[in-house]
């Protein structure tokens, strides 16, 4: 159902616009401006951390009259707009239609972080009666060309690739994949997919670019582990910008595959939890990078009690390829191989982490990350368990194939 917003204003006026769509401009009272827009269209959440906003809340409390002036505005996408005439004044009555019902263009798409301004100088008591501020309200432009509006009016403070990526849809074929996840597997996963997400933890884990990252890592057919060179491991990590359709069709390839990724990082992770919980010498941890101060939050909501780069559990994601074709298919059931596997992957990766950590190297992403022959030794202890399991499987059928043997001896 569509939604009204009230916005009392001191002048409002509708201007003449190309094409089918209406465009109005308006000053606007702050002291009772709504603050429950929504910000759907916006490409990023507002950081109250950040210095525009606190220059935002400062200009309200020592220049009010001045704020209409030293201030961009408010920017806004509606379904409709109406100017109301009142006995106090003018009104501009915003229509937009609610996004829990598919409709992601209505709401704000500039001005986050002024409308969160309003809130907080409102709860700091701060005197709005002298405040204005400018406001532009668009209805009628099509889901596109307001993504593309909110990219460009975004300006003030840098907006990282993740959030100029989502604002053209590029992570749209994930999302939709990910809500099938959720409805198959009953779970709810967090996944931050533009700057200051609400709802999401600020953990790097959590960021659709990791989840990006865990697929890149099980491309066996763009990371040949069985040739030579530097493009045998995805060692270099360079996440996609989907702005061609060549990286969305690679990615959408691998989709199928990132619930094992997760399964992975989330067991070597409870692995991890349970060798600090136990250490083999007490009050000794020998583990390079990690800290026993601070927590590592996944996607899936799993929290461990101990902070991690969030490039460790990629290279162990990586070393599993040997399992995949070039089809990008399990050669085996994940499930008979993936325990064995990544135990012994892990005995692998501690026995790393334990010598860097003797020769007083901490920062792994640095060091022992970036060194092709680490990459390749996992992958080489996976294809050692590959090749184990095979040869069970192989002694099992002949086992079973072998005809018993007739006692032909006469009693």
């Amino acid at each position: 159902m569509p939604k009204t917003y009230i916005i009392p204003v001191k002048s409002v006026a509708q201007l003449h616009s190309s094409g089918s769509h209406k465009f109005f401009v308006a000053t606007a009272i702050v002291e009772s401006f709504p603050t429950d827009l929504p910000l759907t269209p916006n490409i990023r959440e507002p950081n109250k951390k950040v210095s525009i906003f606190k220059e935002i809340v400062e200009t309200l409390n020592s220049a009010p009259s001045k704020f209409f002036d030293r201030n961009n505005g408010i920017k806004i996408s509606a379904y409709k707009a109406k100017i109301h005439k009142t006995s106090s004044g003018e009104e501009i009555h915003v229509e937009c239609l609610e996004d829990s019902e598919g409709y992601t263009s209505f709401g704000v798409y500039d001005g986050g972080h002024t409308i969160a301004a309003f809130s907080t100088a409102r709860t700091q008591k701060i005197d709005l009666t002298k405040a204005l501020v400018k406001v532009e309200i668009t209805c009628g432009l099509p889901e596109e060309e307001v993504a593309v509006n909110a990219l460009t009016a975004n300006t003030t403070s840098p907006i990282d690739t993740r959030s100029r990526v989502n604002a053209r849809g590029g992570y749209d074929f994930m999302k939709r994949f990910i809500d099938q996840l959720e409805h198959e597997l009953d779970i709810k996963y967090k996944v931050a997919y533009y700057q200051n997400q609400s709802g999401v933890p600020k953990d790097p884990r959590c960021s659709v670019q990791h989840l990006c990252k865990i697929l890149i890592c099980l491309d066996r057919v763009k990371y040949d582990y069985s040739s030579s060179g530097r493009s045998q491991h995805p060692f270099s990590l360079v996440v996609p910008q989907f702005l061609s359709p060549k990286e969305t069709e690679r990615i959408q390839k691998l989709l199928p595959l990132l619930p094992q990724g997760l399964w992975i990082e989330r067991e070597l992770y409870k692995l991890i939890e349970k060798y600090i919980t136990n250490p083999a010498v007490k009050g000794n941890f020998n583990l390079a990078s990690i800290s026993l101060s601070g927590n590592s939050l996944l996607a899936d909501g799993s929290a461990f009690g101990f902070k991690a780069p969030a490039v460790l559990s990629l290279p162990i994601i990586a070393s599993m390829r040997v399992f995949l074709d070039n089809d990008y298919q399990w050669t085996l059931p994940f499930d008979e191989f993936k325990t064995s596997v990544l135990n012994k992957l892990w005995e692998r990766l501690k026995s790393e982490l334990k010598a860097e950590m003797g020769k007083g190297n901490n920062a792994i992403a640095t060091t022992l990350y970036r060194q092709v022959n680490f990459w390749s030794s996992l992958c080489n202890t996976s294809l050692e368990e590959k090749n184990r399991i095979l040869e069970k499987m192989t002694r099992d059928m002949k086992t079973q194939t072998v005809p018993p043997v007739l006692d032909l001896v006469s009693k």
